[in-house]
């Protein structure tokens, strides 16, 4: 499945909403919301999925929703600077073009998807990452009702919670309630990680 990058999406980057009202579905009974259970949020969390990199913290990641539990993101930090300058630029350095569809929106072909995956996996050496691990629940999504695949959005505001992989254990170190796009950026920059990790480069 290619997946459909526009540039407000590479701006908040897991595909967040804003009063797209006619795209969305119907809105869920607020008495039936219902946040996961800790170990039922770790059990949605797998680091075998298809990895691309993150174009606003240049890192490897994953994203992936799963029908009534939520998104769930999958973060890769580097260690080092060493490891990190290796995906700033990926797809000049690696030849990978954006398919761009008769609106303008950029996408990566399935074609490009599997060959990022193959180039950061064969590359990747797990002990030169901390895995984060990012949760939003299923009731802070908005189906695409126009779409033929299913496709989600997220709808500020909305929660999250953040797990640390720690000797293959989740761990929560926050859950976080996102009211802004201020909070948004906050989430989607490198340096946020770093400070939870004390990670310096």
């Amino acid at each position: 499945m290619a997946i459909k990058i526009n540039l407000f999406i590479l701006l908040a980057l897991l595909m967040f909403s804003c009063n797209k009202e006619n795209k969305k579905s119907p809105d869920v009974n607020i008495k039936e919301l219902k946040m996961l259970a800790q170990e039922e949020v770790i059990a949605g969390f797998d680091i075998h999925r298809e990895l691309s990199v993150n174009p606003l913290m240049d890192i490897p990641f994953s994203t992936y929703v799963k029908e009534n539990e939520g998104q769930y993101s999958i973060l890769y930090i580097p260690k080092t600077r060493d490891i990190r300058d290796k995906y700033q630029d990926f797809d000049k350095k690696n030849s990978i073009q954006l398919s761009t569809e008769p609106d303008g929106t950029e996408y990566y072909s399935e074609e490009s998807l599997k060959k990022i995956n193959q180039i950061i996996r064969e590359e990747m050496k797990i002990q030169d990452f901390c895995i984060i691990g990012r949760y939003v629940p299923y009731y802070c999504l908005q189906k695409d009702a126009t779409s033929v695949k299913p496709e989600y959005s997220v709808s500020i505001p909305y929660e999250m919670q953040i797990y640390k992989l720690i000797s293959n254990e989740w761990e929560l170190i926050e859950s976080a309630k996102i009211l802004d796009i201020s909070g948004v950026g906050k989430y989607e920059t490198l340096s946020t990680y770093n400070d939870f990790l004390n990670i310096k480069y």
